[in-house]
């Protein structure tokens, strides 16, 4: 009769069954702490000249926010933080609409981690099923696999989104698509 050792075991009635003997699979290179570490490092090389832009761009707002700040224009002062993959611009008045990923940075036009910011975003993150940064963390990802694409690539989607009727954000700005899923990830394959 065969044991409980993972070739073999007895069924409900006693008798000896025959299991094929486990098979472990070697991790996979991706899984190693080490390679993610270097191909984390590797990304945000490739995709230093996008972030060196939204250095300056989030730099640019920074100052612009501070000197409103200060004049009384503007109620919360600027900030910069690290924080899911990217140098944070937060209360930035380059922020846009919500929220501008260049490279691993992004600025946004309030603080999305103040109990504010998340009252403000709750409407579109119900919509998305996640948080925003989660929606800006994916852009970063996509920076990283494109590198200096990245930009053009999404220039060229949120055009495409544009000609399809949609506004930037559209189904048709394939850069968006992933971002908008639940759970958010870098691409998704389809347009619905």
């Amino acid at each position: 009769m065969m044991g409980v050792d993972g070739w073999g075991s007895e069924d409900d009635r006693g008798e000896a069954t025959t299991v094929s003997p486990l098979v472990v699979q070697p991790p996979k290179l991706s899984d190693r702490p080490g390679w993610r570490l270097a191909a984390d490092v590797a990304g945000k090389l490739w995709n230093a000249p996008n972030t060196a832009l939204g250095l300056l761009y989030g730099g640019a707002g920074m100052a612009v926010g501070e000197v409103s700040h200060l004049l009384g224009l503007q109620k919360r002062a600027p900030g910069v933080q690290w924080r899911d993959n990217a140098v944070q611009f937060t209360n930035n008045p380059l922020g846009g609409a919500g929220a501008v990923t260049i490279g691993n940075t992004t600025t946004y036009s309030d603080d999305p981690y103040s109990p504010e910011g998340r009252r403000a975003w709750a409407r579109a993150e119900a919509n998305e099923g996640h948080p925003v940064w989660e929606h800006e963390r994916q852009h970063t990802i996509q920076g990283q696999q494109l590198g200096p694409l990245y930009l053009p690539s999404n220039l060229l989607g949120g055009v495409n989104a544009l000609l399809h009727g949609e506004d930037w954000w559209g189904k048709h700005n394939w850069n968006e698509r992933g971002p908008k899923s639940n759970p958010p990830r870098p691409w998704a394959n389809d347009e619905g």
